[in-house]
């Protein structure tokens, strides 16, 4: 699969990984190993359940099933494009940006891990205080990016 780490800020404990999908470039298995590995305690999903049951059936059991080895928060986009629920996804960022001061290890991702994996990280990164511009490059240096008009605005809005 290949995590990609984000860098935070420094006063920030926490760390944040990118990437695809769990369990749908690689077994399942895999990806658990991977997790334990790399410390996930919570893990940021910009997918939406249909999609997420769709490319990685493995993934979608764990979640109802409760079989998940860390916390799983729920912060679906439209692929190219935003959240359904802009407050909800806002404060999904606020969670995550307390967690990482906390120290907390993180992964967001979508289906490939890059355009609403970049938008999210890139809101998230200008919440824990970097410039919009900064945040961007930080985000694409670890290989993401808003891949939209439509992301790039809630980036700057954020």
């Amino acid at each position: 699969m290949g995590l990609r780490a984000l860098p935070l800020p420094d006063a920030v404990s926490g760390r944040v990984w990118l990437g695809p999908m769990p369990g749908r470039l690689e077994p399942w298995p895999e990806f658990l190993d991977l997790a334990r590995a790399a410390g996930l305690t919570q893990v940021l999903c910009l997918t939406p359940r249909d999609e997420l049951a769709r490319l990685s059936p493995a993934y979608d059991t764990a979640i109802r099933t409760g079989a998940l080895p860390f916390a799983w928060q729920p912060l679906p986009m439209d692929d190219y494009g935003l959240a359904a629920d802009a407050a909800r996804f806002v404060a999904g960022i606020e969670t995550a940006a307390l967690a990482l001061e906390r120290g907390e290890v993180l992964l967001l991702h979508c289906a490939a891990g890059i355009g609403r994996t970049g938008t999210a990280a890139a809101c998230l990164l200008k919440r824990l205080g970097l410039p919009t511009e900064q945040a961007l490059r930080r985000v694409q240096q670890a290989g993401s990016n808003p891949q939209s008009a439509l992301q790039s605005g809630l980036i700057e809005r954020f």
